[in-house]
């Protein structure tokens, strides 16, 4: 399509002629698959394509587009105005047309230099253009403050805060009434700030990802929101769980819940009512952590959910903190069981099937692969379940796998359909020959269909 990288003169001329007999909107369409940099430089191809800067809605700027790969180059004042230069210009190009995203990434950039005027202009004037999407990356940096209209904009839907940014105060009148969907990368902030001031002025807000690197501290304390429906959180920050990580969710419309931590020594309170999705990655603190760690409220917080997804640390770290006993699931119809290390799996199972009185998906993996040989053989399994669908991935057809499996499905009265997800290094005439043998397996349930896929 574009003639940049070709070496015929006439090539390119004849692929820039050809271009310029397209409407406008068609050559912007064409450019804006481009990065906004590489869109640029094709304007000294034609004067016309330089007003077509009026009508770009995504602009993308990356500093490190600038210095890549040369280490150090970054630090070069040259590089930096040469930065500054381009975004200077493309905003200008831009002219009073409005925007519908700016994404800024750049780094190695302080509160004392005076390059954050620039940072600060360039954000601004996006905001005044009525941009929708803003994402700021700006690595390296300690930001107190942002320009106040960050936080006070009428057009933002969705917002990008990060990376590794201490943000001490918002303004007290904060407010971003169109915000639907928030991002937070490594940001450090105040907890009362944040829930008391912050989300407070997001009456709109439905989506909130909070995700902290293992060498940048996290928030502590309460998340506080009625209109969250999705939440997702990620803590890798294993130095000082008990105070740089949350221990209260108070969001009772949140329906679906990624959350993804090591256990904290306690929880205070979780919220979360109408959830019907949660994913649970809790990690143990090496040592003796798991001495002091109860994650019993958390456990009960989610008591209502339909869909549950376990990871093969948050089966170990449940069965072995969960201290004030399971909560009876009620709800819970799904249940992906990841239990391959250790030996948590053959506490928590026979629980979780028990207390699950209405479970009618159960999905293992890799049974081939778990701590124990024979490992569901023996395992309790209660007679009242109701399960009538049983996945098992990455199935590898061995002996091992085959009596646990057999062992379910004399278990399993209801069980109606069992789905067997052959491992990626199954051939189809392998294929075949797994599921003879599965056919071949005695089973407590008349309305049993196999299903190798």
């Amino acid at each position: 399509m574009m003639s940049v990288s070709m070496g015929s003169k006439k090539l390119n001329t004849c692929c820039v002629a050809s271009m310029n007999c397209l409407p406008d909107e068609f050559i912007v369409q064409i450019l804006s698959l481009l990065p906004t940099k590489q869109a640029a430089s094709t304007s000294v191809f034609s004067k016309r394509w330089r007003t077509l800067f009026a009508f770009w809605h995504d602009l993308d700027f990356d500093d490190s587009i600038f210095w890549h790969p040369e280490e150090g180059k970054q630090d070069r004042d040259d590089i930096q105005e040469s930065f500054r230069s381009f975004v200077d210009r493309t905003l200008a190009l831009q002219g009073g047309a409005p925007i519908n995203k700016f994404s800024l990434k750049c780094g190695n950039e302080h509160d004392d230099e005076p390059d954050n005027v620039h940072i600060d202009r360039w954000i601004s004037n996006a905001l005044e253009l009525g941009v929708s999407e803003l994402l700021l990356c700006l690595s390296s940096v300690t930001r107190h403050h942002f320009p106040s209209n960050v936080f006070s904009s009428t057009t933002l839907v969705k917002l990008t805060l990060g990376t590794k940014l201490s943000i001490y105060s918002f303004p007290s009148d904060t407010s971003l009434p169109a915000l639907k969907v928030l991002f937070l990368d490594s940001i450090w902030c105040d907890i009362e700030e944040f829930s008391g001031v912050f989300l407070a002025g997001f009456p709109a807000l439905e989506d909130l990802t909070i995700q902290h690197n293992d060498s940048f501290p996290g928030m502590t304390g309460v998340i506080s929101s009625k209109t969250i429906k999705r939440l997702s959180i990620s803590y890798n920050y294993a130095d000082y769980v008990e105070f740089c990580s949350i221990y209260a969710l108070d969001t009772p419309n949140v329906v679906d819940l990624y959350y993804s931590c090591y256990a904290r020594p306690w929880y205070s309170h979780c919220n979360l009512d109408s959830l019907a999705k949660a994913t649970l990655d809790l990690r143990m603190l090496e040592g003796e952590g798991v001495i002091d760690t109860d994650v019993t409220e958390l456990i009960n917080g989610i008591h209502n959910v339909k869909t549950l997804h376990l990871t093969s640390s948050s089966v170990e770290v449940i069965s072995v903190c969960c201290k004030g006993g399971l909560p009876v699931f009620e709800n819970l119809v799904d249940l992906v069981f990841l239990g391959n290390i250790g030996q948590g799996w053959k506490v928590l199972l026979p629980l979780l099937l028990e207390n699950s009185p209405n479970l009618k998906t159960l999905v293992l993996s890799a049974l081939d692969h778990w701590t124990y040989r024979y490992c569901f053989v023996g395992i309790r399994i209660t007679p009242k379940n109701q399960v009538k669908m049983l996945s098992i991935m990455q199935y590898e057809g061995s002996a091992k796998e085959l009596k646990q499996i057999s062992h379910f499905l004399l278990k399993m009265e209801c069980l109606e359909v069992l789905k067997v997800y052959a491992a990626a290094v199954i051939n189809d005439s392998k294929k075949i020959q797994l599921t003879e043998d599965l056919l071949k397996l005695p089973r407590a349930s008349s309305k049993l269909k196999i299903q190798v896929m």
